[in-house]
Formats: structure tokens, sequence, C-alpha cells
């Protein structure tokens, strides 16, 4: 009688190599400034570091916007901005989940900014799909130039359409 554990899923061996692969560090990420075409408006100026995902490619396609680009169903960025500043309202075909690292942000959804729900340091707001949506930043944290807000969204490409 075999003692040998059997297991329901696949183990795979990841080497170190491999998994270096997989590691974002803050201070190497990348940011292109024209990722969304609001990105620049007075308002909506922000900088969004997409740091899990596929996403678009920079620089003639020689390098991933990504940090971490795979296509494993999610995308992870994150997005820095000054008091007053986020995107214009925006809808998307999947959810998108905001956490509020650092500062306070406001999220706003329906057509006309109709509600808005006031995020602090670790709180959570997810959104449904379809449903539009802006976020800002009210306070930036402190001893903090910009706020930073966690986002992610189920599926390898989000669509995005603005309002």
């Amino acid at each position: 009688m075999s003692t040998e554990k059997v297991y329901e899923m696949p183990i795979i061996d990841v080497t170190p190599e491999q998994m270096s692969k997989r590691v974002a560090r803050h201070a190497e990420l990348k940011y292109p400034p024209d990722r969304y075409p609001d990105s620049l408006i007075p308002g909506h100026v922000r900088k969004n570091y997409l740091v899990v995902g596929t996403g678009l490619i920079v620089d003639g396609g020689k390098e991933p916007m990504s940090a971490i680009p795979i296509s494993e169903g999610f995308q992870m960025s994150y997005v820095t901005a000054t008091p007053g500043n986020g995107p214009m309202l925006h809808n998307h075909d999947t959810n998108e989940t905001f956490v509020a690292i650092k500062g306070q942000w406001r999220v706003i959804w329906g057509l006309g900014d109709k509600y808005h729900v006031d995020l602090n340091e670790l709180d959570v707001c997810s959104v449904p799909p379809f449903v539009p949506r802006r976020f800002i930043n009210l306070t930036t944290g402190e001893g903090r130039e910009e706020g930073l807000l966690l986002t992610v969204q189920p599926g390898n490409v989000a669509k995005v359409e603005f309002v």
C-alpha cells in the first residue's frame, strides 16, 4: 500500500530566475503619460502604473508596459495623483476594485456623478461592471505630494469607454 500523497491539482516547480520575472519593484515601475487620453488634462492628471497584466506595449513594442506582463485573468495598477485629480467618468465591462493606500480617495459613480463614497487608507470599494465610475484624490496622506490608489480588474484586458 502506497502512502504517497495524491494531489488534485498539478504542482509545478518555479526557479528563482523564473520567479524574478514575476516580481515588481516599486522603485522600477514605469508609466506612459498618455496611457489614457485624459491623463494630461487639468483635473485628471495622474500616473497609472500597470503592475500586473498584459496592457499596452511601449517603446515601439520593445518593452511591456506592465512590470509583470502576464495573462492570468486580472490586472492590477497603482495610481498616483495630487488632490483634485483622477480620471474622467468612464465605464468598463468588468468590475473595478479600488483600495486607498495613501491618502483619502473619492469613488464616484453614475451618470452625472450621481453618487460617491470616500475611502480612507486601506478602505475598499468594488464597482460592478457597466457602472460609469471615476475617482479623485482628496488628500495625499501625511508627508506625501500624491495619494496612492490600488486598482484591480478581472480579465486580461478590460474595455473602457469614456462617458
